[in-house]
């Protein structure tokens, strides 16, 4: 498993092309794992199964077509993406328990910087619970292509918050999502890479 880290914000569909390009030399058994860390300028993304409605201000940002699961998101500086291009091929074809994984490495990473956090029975990504209402803080939105995955999750360090108003993220009230600084937290993004970086082992190379 090797591990990639973009310190320039990335071009979307530069970022998927590359994407695209590993899992194929992957599927070919000509690449390893890769998980890459990145960050997007502030842009809209949405999965095929989006609400056009959903969309509420188009001019804000660039709208972008994506075709990870979920619907309407936001993606820009101070939000950390994770990709994560792993082969399922050798391990447990199970799904199910793949996004599991995901959703562990996402809460157990919170918990150790002093943040619980868990995952919704009605809603994908991962939520603080306040004043018995649940705020997004991760975003998961994966794709596979020959038991290859390949997308991943997206956690809100300290982006500005207000670009959520353009949209209903995952058809979720715009004003239910917070992140790691709105929380009280101020943590440098190396603490948190470190920390991902340390679960994900922790979970996919066991």
């Amino acid at each position: 498993m090797e591990f990639k880290i973009s310190n320039e914000l990335e071009d979307y569909q530069n970022s998927i092309n590359f994407m695209d390009s590993h899992i194929n030399n992957m599927i070919s058994n000509n690449q390893n794992d890769l998980i890459w860390f990145l960050e997007y300028p502030n842009i809209y993304t949405y999965g095929p199964l989006s609400n056009k409605e959903d969309l509420l201000k188009p001019g804000k940002f660039p709208v972008i077509p994506s075709e990870r699961g979920g619907q309407y998101t936001y993606h820009g500086p101070g939000q950390r993406v994770v990709y994560l291009m792993i082969n399922l091929r050798e391990k447990s074809r199970d799904i199910k328990q793949f996004i599991l994984l995901i959703e562990n490495i996402i809460i157990e990473s919170l918990n150790r910087i002093g943040l619980k956090a868990e995952r919704s029975n009605e809603h994908h990504g991962i939520f603080i619970k306040k004043n018995n209402e649940l705020y997004k803080i991760a975003s998961i939105g994966m794709k596979f292509k020959k038991w290859i995955s390949f997308h991943g999750f997206s956690l809100n360090i300290n982006p500005d918050l207000e670009n959520y108003r353009g949209i209903r993220p995952c058809g979720l009230n715009n004003n239910l999502v917070t992140s790691v600084e709105n929380e009280g937290i101020t943590i440098e993004k190396k603490i948190i890479d470190d920390i991902l970086i340390d679960e994900i082992k922790n979970h996919f190379l066991k």
